[in-house]
């Protein structure tokens, strides 16, 4: 934390001359109607909690020459340190065709290259059941991006990851290798859209701790590990955005499967729409559901009703008040530790449906 602040003042008093050094972040408070405090859905109980620098980092772009750009960006993590969250070198091999390498953002979605700076969603939160079943969001490798004209462009990448994400009292590690994927945009005044679509095979651990009832004696806990080798990974997504003026919709479907039923197959969804008023309110609906879930690993599913309301304090500062409605429909999953009912974003059932309530500040200079 202290690290990160004294390194976030150092860059405040450094950008009056280095105008290609950015940091953002954003301060988020959220309370759910779960009647259970034992459980939580994506770090949200029923009790008010506020996390400060729920998203914080900062990026340096740097151009060396005519030809070639480094960009460097990091996050501030949950053990108050901070980590590597894009790497690169970009090379101009002319104005219509860039090769990068390192690490780099995985462009799954539309919204993909600032997953990270919360003030530059729409949403307080990435619809779960698309950007949050699989919360890998960059690798490290090679890819190139052509552009055919003004409204077509290709993007191909290559590479390898690693990941790791906490959900109440489970880390998730995965290892991916032998990733390669495409991606096809299209571009027309107000409409712009995307297919995506990559392969890999992969390496999946599940860490958690488990209480085990001694007959006799006091209950004690141990931790578990299971591990699942994730063979045939595909990824297909779409999406597309129509932004005429100060309106705009947009929608993206996304599917992920492997030949383990671990994860055998997830398929998502969402459509939003928002406007933009008086250059400062821009309130935004959005409904996303999970179309099929075919996992183990994730058995149940969610559809999420949301409304959230941004208020543009100035260009650099954003406030978010946001409602969700969780239609939650639970289905018990037999596992090696016992029946599961527990999700990728909830560390239990919560009992049925429910609600959470968030305020965010988010900036960006």
């Amino acid at each position: 934390m202290y690290f990160f602040l004294g390194t976030l003042f150092s860059l405040m008093s450094f950008s009056a001359i280095a105008q290609n050094i950015h940091y953002f972040g954003s301060i988020k408070a959220s309370k759910a109607t779960i009647d259970n405090n034992e459980i939580g859905f994506d770090g949200i109980k029923n009790k008010v909690t506020i996390t400060p620098l729920t998203t914080a980092g900062f990026s340096f772009d740097a151009n060396l020459n005519d030809k070639f750009q480094a960009l460097a960006q990091f996050i501030y993590l949950n053990n108050s340190t901070l980590g590597v969250d894009l790497l690169q070198l970009r090379y101009h091999i002319a104005t219509d065709l860039v090769v990068r390498v390192g690490r780099q953002r995985l462009p799954l979605y539309l919204h993909s290259e600032n997953i990270q700076i919360q003030a530059l969603l729409p949403w307080i939160t990435a619809p779960r059941e698309v950007y949050g079943r699989a919360p890998i969001y960059s690798f490290s490798g090679l890819s190139l991006e052509k552009n055919f004209g003004d409204h077509l462009g290709i993007h191909l990448y290559g590479g390898d990851t690693k990941n790791d994400f906490v959900n109440g009292d489970v880390q998730y590690d995965t290892s991916i290798s032998n990733l390669v994927g495409a991606r096809l945009n299209f571009k027309a005044k107000d409409f712009n859209a995307f297919v995506n679509a990559l392969r890999a095979e992969g390496q999946l651990n599940v860490q958690t701790d488990v209480t085990n009832p001694m007959p006799g004696a006091e209950s004690t806990t141990v931790g578990f590990k299971q591990s699942f080798r994730l063979e045939g990974i595909n990824s297909y997504s779409t999406g597309f955005q129509y932004r005429p003026k100060q309106f705009f919709v947009m929608s993206e479907y996304s599917v992920l499967s492997s030949r383990n039923a671990v994860l055998e197959r997830t398929e998502d969804a969402y459509v939003s729409v928002g406007k933009e008023i008086n250059e400062r309110w821009i309130p935004v609906a959005t409904f996303s559901t999970d179309l099929n879930i075919a996992s183990h690993l994730s058995p149940t599913k969610t559809s999420t009703y949301a409304f959230n309301l941004n208020y543009r304090l100035d260009y650099n500062n954003i406030l978010k008040a946001g409602f969700e409605h969780i239609n939650y429909k639970e289905r018990t999953v037999s596992t090696s530790v016992g029946p599961s009912s527990a999700s990728s974003f909830t560390n239990g059932s919560p009992g049925g449906n429910f609600d959470i309530y968030s305020l965010m500040w988010a900036f960006v200079y």
